[in-house]
């Protein structure tokens, strides 16, 4: 379950980047692992806030929104795991 967790973080992360114009060549590996290196202070909604204001990304979803992605990939993806055991 952990890897389904990092691998959304980093599927949000990268299309954060995206929408502001970059592409991060490693899939959003790196901008994923600074929102785990910033989810124990500030939890998962602060550390996308953190994110965004340290990469300068303007107009776009709020950390809650962000988070909820994430939670949407993470818990859409649940049952079709389930099925496929």
């Amino acid at each position: 379950m952990e890897e389904m967790w990092r691998e959304a973080i980093e599927t949000v992360a990268y299309e954060l980047a995206r929408h502001n114009g970059e592409s991060p060549m490693d899939r959003g590996a790196a901008l994923g692992r600074r929102v785990l290196d910033l989810s124990p202070r500030w939890g998962f909604v602060g550390a996308f806030e953190v994110l965004k204001s340290e990469r300068a990304y303007r107009g776009e979803e709020s950390g809650e929104e962000l988070y909820a992605r994430v939670e949407a990939l993470v818990y859409g993806a649940v049952p079709n795991a389930l099925m496929a055991a």
